[in-house]
Formats: structure tokens, C-alpha cells, sequence
């Protein structure tokens, strides 16, 4: 007999196995799979290799000799058995004929725990696998792996999926690696070829990516970090996580560290939409862990920029992002935005490649010798890892079907597809002179070269150290155009950069100009050279006249090296002139919104002077279509210097900015709202400062604030600024501003009123948070109190509404409960526990005593959805039945029978802040009761069972209650008996296998 625990009933549980045995069992061959994809029409897709001759692969890179290097990772999901070795291995195919076709796979390494990744180094090549940054090589020209050099070692392991991955040699000479998300505390291995100190401690790079030189052994953490996947493009990092499937790494560490007190709230940016933004269109059964993540990015890896020209010009520097889960390759076509990417909008609602054939699991893409894209497809029925699975699913038996499947696919343009080269085993590098190499990098347009022949070229000619490679360079350059990062990126891997290098390469025709590689070699070799400054200011002057004369205009790609040299050059460097074209160019009116990369850019250009940068923006005359980016900006730079600056100087500026005619009213906010945010002390500090001297003065500012607060949109990104000012003064008319600003219905203002109030001296705040806690509900009451609970002044006004009643026991969830016992004396603490403590009703008790067997009846979920129909869905939606009035239960993967129960039986043992049950009474005196949907000066909306709303104009509104309970009612025994409730918990825990499509043949029997 099945236990009761199983909460199937025995048919149900038959016809899962039989259906789902069908499904799993139909993997296809080659052939049949490649009918059932869908790819942009202008590309097609080819086979290059599949079982036996690979299996399982999940990194694929191609040699000089053309052959396929393949790394295998069959330990998927969960290992080896125990005291068993890896089953990771290493292959490496051929192509005899050129037919594009993969075969004959020769074993390199086998024996390797979970390993991901690779790239070539001299005679070897450099893998990642288990916890270590191995270099693996044959001495003896047999083909077979006979000697294993641990480089680093110390990353974290917890998880297979989650582990460093992604070997890459960038320009700037340093080999970058993919954290994997769960980081590590990094140290050279014991075969470390170089001569590394030991470090005081290990390198965490919790949060950050890795990198190291393969000739000086130095390494260190780097800004960004990447779940499986990274790639290049001009000198950008670009990384992905599951959620975000391109990410462009903005800033790096070196450039966040000049400026003393810079700040940044991100140093990244997403290309495309991502995580709940973000859209994609299988074409395949899909099936995500989460139901509120399907049709998004769930699974994103291997993305790979494609800087070639095959695919078509549509393609040309696009980024492609694998989706497994989705049996898809997403591509994000992007567009220059200042110092970052963007994508452009897709509305053809359909993927670059996605497939019916639910086995199909791209996990990772390439680009080969003939710039065809190359997708790594694992081929499993099943890629997610157990750990994120549901706790009934992380058994499946078919976790492991297709370990014995895999496939490497080849995708190319139809209009200009170049043929593929077959495999050459006489090729090698010792056979390939340093002047042909550094042909490659020679520009000619009727004979492009791919990106993997120059960033070939670029390994080969850095890793045989060729001391004479400079002079060659420089000869060649004599009668040729070379691309000018990889020509730069030659000389700075030999320590060989000239000025005239840098001037050849920055005033290069074909040259993308003040790039942020040439930049950082200039400024890093050069630093305050004169003669490398007067090249950038010239460089900046070239700009200038390429930009219109009559209008505040310039290109994208200007924009770019404008942002470029700022992230590299110090603003006292560049001429008067060039500061005011780069102001211009940075406030084009046509130009992207992007205040935020704006002030961090010329933040990092500050450095110790960011007096100076202010100085210049206040007297800088911006076009009206940007002035709230600059008013941003402006706030953004004057917090910067409040940080870099004394007292006195503070005060000197803030005297300037009062007495100066020439500065307007927003800008004297935006400068005190920056400098009451950056100075030491904050709000008070600044108040003291604006009583000695400016009192006046700042008086009348306070009085136009209040009158600019009324007539502003309060969307405006100058309305929290105004805010942040009115909270500095101390009169009760701008209090009385703020206190009634916070009942608006915008949601910026009212937010932003309530920290300004919240930054008033505490005679004031005490008796206005009494006033004001009672009267305000949702979200600014939630918040309230969270400011409440994280004050060690305020808790104990906390804790006094708490005692009166004013504030339920229900509203204190548990962060917040955290923080009240978090500070405070030990006699606030002991006062905190006693009143936060809090037994669930007697009769709650019982009812739950009484109905814990039905945990152990056997039920049926199909039964179940009737009772949900009947009981719950006019409050609750789970799949497509009922309204989404209460909280959303339909994602169950982490929710356990036992806590269904409880949260039925006794619905206000724990409840959201945002759906307690409010009661209103209207003036003719009907009652409506419902959830609190929104409130604005004119009128409340409460939902309502049903799905139903109505909305009570404020001047009707005879009372207000919060009823400090759950609309969901109490007592549903009355009406689910303890079989029904079985029943009901099955549907709800279930819910999403009952039409078969569930990627397992077996469902884990349920425990409460």
C-alpha cells in the first residue's frame, strides 16, 4: 500500500510514469533533430559532431592545426559515486577532408572532476576543474595528457553548476575567469610555474570575477561576476548570470578605486532586459522550476559577443546568449549608449535559434576559424540542477538520460558562408613565423580575417615572447593598416608602447579612437607624461570638429571616447576647451538618458578635485531637454565633494552657492540636497553649517523650495531633491509639506517625503511620527516602521505604539522583529521580546492538532482543485484558476504540506504587509472591506474578493480601520474536512504535474 505521505493517489502516480516514460524516452538522432529547429531565415545550421564522438559537452575550442578540443563534463548533476574519479575527460577531434564534419575523437585527460572549461597556453592548455585552475600537457607528442600542473586552486565547489568556468585571454594580457557565483578564497596551486609571494591571506573574490598574468603569475579579483560565460568586445567585458543574459561590465575595479569617495551604486549594466523583464519565445513544451519564471530568462550562459561579418550585417557585434532550459540561443543586437551597450528592440516575437526537440540543451557557443558560431549542445532530457528543483523532484531517475548524447552545431550566414578548414596536423605554432602571425592583423577589407585568427594571432605572438616582435610590428606598420587594438595590445604584452604608438593608433582611419583599452595602456604607461596628455587633448580637439557646429549633437561613437577618457584621464588634464565639449557632448539633447554613468564617469575623472568639476557644472549652460540628467548629475558631483571636503571648504561653496545670481534654483538644490548626502555627519552636519553663516540666505531657499514642491511634477528626478532639502530646514510649514506629501499617490514623492521628514531634527520627528502612523497605511506605513525599527531613538516609540495597539503584532514580520532586538539597550530588548511575543489563538491550536493527520491520508490532487475552486479561488489564483486578490501561492517549490496547513488553518499567524484586510466606512454608512490596492489624496481602492474593486473618494471616507488580519477567513474547517484538506494541499503542492508534462517519470513522495 502506498503511504498516505505520497499525497498521489495510485492512478494518478500510473499515469505520470506511463506519460512521462513516453516523453523521456524520445531523444532524437542527429538528422531528425535538426528539423525541428527554427533559425533566423538568413542563416542556416549544420552538424559537426555528435555521439559517440562527443558526449556530454559543455566548452569547445578550436587549435592551430584546426582541431576540435572538447570538454566533457559527464559528472552532471551530482558526480561520481563515492571514492570514484571524475568522469570528466578531455577529447580532441579531427576534420581530414574539410566537410565541416567532427570525428575520430583522441582522449587527452580523462579522470577529471567536474570540469568546464579551456583555452590553449604554449604547449598545453589551461582548464578549470574542481576547484582549480589547472594546465595540462603531452611531453611526449603522443596525444595523451602525461603531466598535470595545479596554477590556482581554492575555488568554491558546493555546487557543479556554480563553479569558476571560462578561461579567456583578453588584450590586456591577463587570462579572466568566470567566478560561477559562489566565489572562493583563491591561492597559487603548488605547481605554480611563477615566482609568486605567499599572500597574507587568500584572495576572496565573493562578488567578483578572476584574473591573472601567464607570464608574472599576479593575479587578483575583478569587477563583475559571471555564473557560466564571459566574452569580449573592444576591450568590454561583457559576463551573464542565470537572470541576466548580458551584462556589460562598466567600470573596473582600478577605475573604482581613483577618486577618494566616489561612490557608485552599480559599476555594470544589462544590455537587454533581464530576469522578470525579460521575454524569450521557445517553441518547445518548456518546464521551469518556478511558474512565475516561465517564457523568461532562467538558465542564461555561454554568452559570446560575434564580432564577424558571415552571419550577415544584422549579426555583426551581436551578443548570443544560450537559454537550455528554454531549448534556445537568444541574440541581443545592440547599439553604442554612451560608455555602455543597449540593446536594440526585437518585436519579431521569435528567437534566433530555439528548437521542438525538448532534449536540445544549448549550454555554451563559440566562434571558429570561419566565423561560423558554433553552439555546445549537451543534449539531456533533464539540465536542471537538483538543488534548485522542488524537494519532491530531486531524485528523478532520468536526471542522467542522455550521458551517453551530445552534439556541436555549426551555424553560418547564408549570403557570405566561408568554407570550413579541415584539420592540419603538420600546422603548429613553432612552424608559423612572427611576420606571418602579425599579417593577420593587417586590415584589408577583401580579405577580412575572423576574430579567432586575430585573437589566434595575438596568443601565439604573446606567448613566444619573441623580443624582436615590436620592430616587426612597427616595419610592418610602415606599409600597412593594422587593427589598432590588437596592434596595441601586442606592444603593451612585450612592455613596448611608444608615444608614437599611441598617436598611430589613436589618429588610426579604421581606428574606434579613445578607446577604453588604448586609454588605459596610454594612462597607465605614460600617466602624467606632458606629451600623452597633449595627445589626448588633441585627440579630444579631432572630436570637436566631427561634432555639429549649430547643435548640442554628437555621434554615439563620439559620446563613447568622450566617457572613454574620462574613465582614464584626470579632468584637470583636459584643456578648458575640451571640458566644455566634453559637457556638451555628455548633455547632447539627442543623447541616451544615462545621468547615473554620467556623474560616475566624471567622478572617476575627479579624482582629488572634484571642486573643480563642480565648479564647471555650475556655471555650465545645459539644453533644456537634459536639464534633470544634469540637475542629477550636478546632485551626484556635489556629494562627491562634500565627501573630499572639510567643513570650511563646505561652507565657502555652500556662501557661493546662495549669494551667486548666476546659479539657478534647481541648481542650489540639487547642490544641497548633494552636499547634506555627502558631508560627514549628514543632515545635522549640514544644518549647523547652513545656521553659522548662510541662514538667511537659506531661509529664502527653503521658502522657493516649498513653492517649487507645489507646482513640480512629482515624478521629476529633481522632486526627491527638493524633498531632502525641505528636510533640512527646521519651520513647520515645509514639515507640514512633507507630512502631507507622503499621502500622495505617487509613490517617488511619497517615499521621498517620508526620509525627509525622517532627516528632521528629533524634536520635531517624535511628535510628527505619532500624528502620522496612525494615518498612514501600505507601503509608507510599512515603511515607517521599518525606519522605526532600525533607530535606536525611535524603537522605543516603536515599541510604545506597539503596547497601545496603534500598531498590530501582525505588522512586525520578522525583519523587522530582527531589528528591534537588534539594538536598543538590554532592558528595550527584554521589553521587545515580551510584547513581540505572540501564541497563536487556543481554538487556532487545536484546529491544527486535529487536522495534522491529514497529512498522512492518501489524496488526490484532482479532487483537490475542485476544493480550490470552491473554497479559495475567489481570493487566490493557481494556474489559470481564480484572481490574484491575495498573495501568490502558485509557486510551491519551496513550500512544504505542513506550511500549507498552518497558513489555511490559521491565516494570520504570518501576514504580508501589503494584504492585511482594511475596513471602511463611507459617510452614508456602507462597509467596505478589502485589501488596501491604493490610496491617494483623492480616494481609496480596496480589492475585494472576486477579483472585484471599489474605489472611495477620500471626502467620503467616514472611518478607517486596519484590521490587523488577513482577508482570508478564519474557520475553513467549518467547511474542508480533514480528507478535502488533503486533498486541497495535494492541488496545491502538485498543481503543475497534473497534465504530464512535468520533466521527470517520477514525483518524490511528499513528507509534512
Amino acid at each position: 500500500m502506498i503511504r498516505p505521505t505520497h499525497l498521489l493517489s495510485l492512478a494518478l502516480f500510473i499515469h505520470l510514469c506511463t506519460s512521462l516514460l513516453a516523453l523521456a524516452a524520445e531523444p532524437l538522432p542527429p538528422m531528425e533533430a535538426v528539423q525541428k529547429f527554427q533559425l533566423d531565415e538568413s542563416c542556416a545550421i549544420e552538424l559537426v559532431a555528435s555521439e559517440p564522438d562527443v558526449v556530454d559537452p559543455v566548452h569547445i575550442a578550436f587549435d592551430s592545426s584546426n582541431r576540435l578540443w572538447v570538454v566533457e563534463m559527464s559528472d552532471y548533476p551530482n558526480g561520481p559515486d563515492p571514492n570514484q574519479p571524475g568522469l570528466s575527460r578531455i577529447r580532441v577531434l579531427t576534420d581530414t577532408d574539410g566537410d565541416g564534419r567532427y570525428s575520430d575523437p583522441k582522449l587527452f585527460k580523462e579522470n577529471l572532476l567536474f570540469a568546464n572549461g579551456l583555452m590553449f597556453w604554449e604547449d598545453g592548455v589551461i582548464v578549470t576543474s574542481n576547484g582549480q585552475v589547472l594546465f595540462l600537457r603531452d611531453q611526449d607528442n603522443d596525444g595523451v595528457c602525461d603531466e598535470t600542473q595545479i596554477w590556482f586552486e581554492g575555488f568554491a565547489t558546493e555546487n557543479p553548476q556554480l563553479r569558476h568556468n571560462h578561461p579567456q585571454l583578453a588584450l590586456d594580457g591577463y587570462i579572466y575567469i568566470a567566478n560561477g557565483l559562489r566565489g572562493g578564497e583563491i591561492v597559487p596551486g603548488p605547481d605554480a610555474p611563477w615566482e609568486i609571494k605567499s599572500p597574507a591571506k587568500p584572495l576572496s573574490i565573493a562578488g567578483r570575477d578572476f584574473r591573472f598574468h601567464p607570464r608574472t603569475g599576479e593575479y587578483e579579483a575583478v569587477a563583475g561576476m559571471s555564473q557560466f560565460g564571459l566574452t569580449f568586445l573592444d576591450g568590454n567585458r561583457f559576463v551573464c548570470t542565470n537572470r541576466n543574459p548580458a551584462r556589460q561590465i562598466v567600470l573596473e575595479n582600478d577605475q573604482l578605486t581613483l577618486t577618494p569617495g566616489l561612490v557608485v551604486n552599480r559599476h555594470y549594466e544589462d544590455v537587454g532586459p533581464a530576469g522578470e523583464d525579460s521575454v524569450l519565445y521557445p517553441i518547445s513544451t518548456t518546464w521551469t522550476t518556478s511558474n512565475l519564471h516561465a517564457n523568461q530568462f532562467t538558465a542564461a550562459c555561454g554568452v559570446q559577443v560575434y564580432p564577424d561579418h558571415s552571419l550577415g550585417p544584422k549579426f555583426h557585434n551581436a551578443i548570443f546568449t544560450c537559454d537550455p532550459t528554454a531549448n534556445l540561443v537568444h541574440c541581443t543586437r545592440i547599439r553604442e549608449a554612451g560608455p555602455t551597450y543597449r540593446d536594440i528592440p526585437d518585436d519579431s516575437k521569435r528567437e534566433f535559434l530555439a528548437s521542438t526537440d525538448s532534449w536540445f540543451r544549448p549550454v555554451n557557443l563559440a566562434l571558429g576559424p570561419d566565423e561560423s558560431l558554433y553552439v555546445v549542445d549537451m543534449y539531456r532530457a533533464v539540465i536542471e540542477h537538483p538543488q534548485f528543483m522542488p524537494e519532491e523532484l530531486k531524485d528523478r531517475p532520468d536526471l542522467v538520460l542522455g550521458r551517453d548524447r551530445g552534439r556541436i552545431w555549426r551555424i553560418v550566414g547564408k549570403a557570405k558562408q566561408k568554407p570550413s578548414a579541415q584539420t592540419d596536423p603538420g600546422q603548429s605554432t613553432s612552424q608559423t613565423s612572427t611576420q606571418s602571425l602579425l599579417k593577420t592583423l593587417i586590415i584589408d577589407p577583401e580579405h577580412q580575417k575572423s576574430s579567432w585568427e586575430k585573437e589566434h594571432a595575438f596568443r601565439m605572438l604573446f606567448e613566444r615572447n619573441d623580443s624582436q616582435t615590436p620592430q616587426h610590428l612597427r616595419e610592418l606598420q610602415k606599409d600597412h593598416q593594422l587593427d589598432p587594438m590588437f596592434a596595441m595590445a601586442v606592444l603593451n604584452s612585450f612592455d613596448d608602447v611608444e608615444l608614437e604608438d599611441m598617436k598611430r593608433a589613436l589618429n588610426s582611419k579604421s581606428s574606434p579612437g579613445l578607446t577604453p583599452l588604448i586609454l588605459k595602456i596610454g594612462s597607465d604607461r605614460f600617466s602624467t607624461a606632458p606629451e600623452w596628455i597633449e595627445l589626448v587633448n588633441t585627440r579630444l580637439e579631432s572630436l570637436q570638429k566631427l561634432a555639429p557646429n549649430d547643435q548640442r549633437q554628437t555621434s554615439p561613437n563620439i559620446r563613447k571616447q568622450v566617457f572613454a577618457t574620462l574613465g582614464r584621464i584626470p579632468w584637470t588634464d583636459l584643456t578648458t576647451a575640451n571640458q566644455d565639449f566634453v559637457l556638451d557632448s555628455l548633455f547632447a539633447a539627442d543623447a541616451d538618458d544615462d545621468a547615473e554613468w554620467i556623474a560616475a564617469f566624471l567622478g572617476v575623472s575627479a579624482r582629488s578635485d572634484s571642486d573643480e568639476i563642480l565648479s564647471k557644472l555650475t556655471t555650465f549652460k545645459c539644453d533644456p531637454e537634459k536639464q534633470e540628467t544634469y540637475i542629477v548629475v550636478l546632485n551626484s558631483l556635489a556629494t562627491l565633494f562634500a565627501r573630499q571636503s572639510t567643513a570650511d571648504e563646505v561652507e565657502e561653496r555652500l556662501m557661493q552657492t546662495f549669494q551667486s545670481p548666476e546659479i539657478t534654483l534647481q541648481q542650489k538644490l540639487a547642490c544641497v540636497a548633494g552636499i547634506s548626502e555627502g558631508l560627514k555627519g549628514g543632515s545635522r552636519a549640514t544644518r549647523e553649517l547652513l545656521r553659522k553663516d548662510n541662514g538667511i540666505l537659506f531661509a529664502n531657499l527653503i521658502d522657493d523650495a516649498v513653492e517649487l514642491f507645489g507646482a513640480n511634477d512629482p515624478k521629476s528626478k529633481i522632486d526627491p531633491m527638493i524633498c531632502q532639502v525641505l528636510g533640512l530646514g527646521e519651520d513647520s510649514a515645509s514639515l507640514q509639506l512633507l507630512v502631507a506629501a507622503t499621502a500622495s499617490g505617487h509613490a517617488q514623492r511619497a517615499s521621498s517625503a517620508l526620509a525627509a521628514i525622517f532627516d528632521r531634527p528629533s524634536e520635531q520627528l517624535v511628535p510628527t511620527l505619532s500624528t502620522l502612523l496612525p494615518q498612514r497605511r501600505g507601503r509608507i506605513r510599512r515603511e515607517i516602521l521599518q525606519q522605526m525599527a532600525r533607530s535606536t531613538s525611535l524603537a522605543a516609540l516603536l515599541l510604545d505604539e506597539l503596547e497601545s495597539g496603534a500598531v498590530h503584532r501582525t505588522e512586525i514580520d520578522d525583519s523587522l522583529e530582527r531589528s528591534l532586538l537588534r539594538i536598543g539597550d538590554a532592558d528595550q530588548k527584554d521589553r521587545a521580546k515580551k510584547l513581540l511575543q505572540r501564541d497563536p489563538p487556543a481554538d487556532r491550536v487545536s484546529v491544527l492538532a486535529e487536522y495534522q493527520h491529514c497529512l498522512q491520508l492518501e489524496s488526490n490532487p484532482s479532487r483537490g482543485m475542485k476544493v480550490f475552486e470552491q473554497q479559495c479561488a475567489t481570493c487566490h489564483k493557481v494556474g489559470s484558476i481564480g484572481v490574484n486578490v491575495a498573495p501568490d501561492i502558485s509557486d510551491s517549490r519551496t513550500k512544504t504540506p505542513d506550511f500549507f496547513l498552518m497558513n489555511i488553518l490559521d491565516p494570520n499567524r504570518a501576514i504580508d504587509a501589503n494584504y492585511f484586510s482594511y475596513t471602511v466606512v463611507d459617510t452614508s454608512g456602507r462597509i467596505h472591506t478589502g485589501v488596501l490596492a491604493s490610496e491617494t489624496s483623492a480616494a481609496m481602492t480596496l480589492k475585494q474578493p472576486e477579483g472585484k474593486t471599489v474605489s472611495i473618494p477620500r471626502d467620503e471616507i467616514e472611518q478607517v480601520k486596519n484590521n490587523g488580519v488577513s482577508l482570508m477567513p478564519v474557520g475553513l474547517e467549518r467547511t474542508i474536512n480533514p480528507q478535502q484538506m488533503a486533498d486541497l494541499i495535494s492541488f496545491l503542492k502538485n498543481w503543475r504535474y497534473l497534465d504530464g508534462q512535468v520533466p521527470s517519470e517520477v514525483i518524490k513522495p511528499l513528507q509534512p
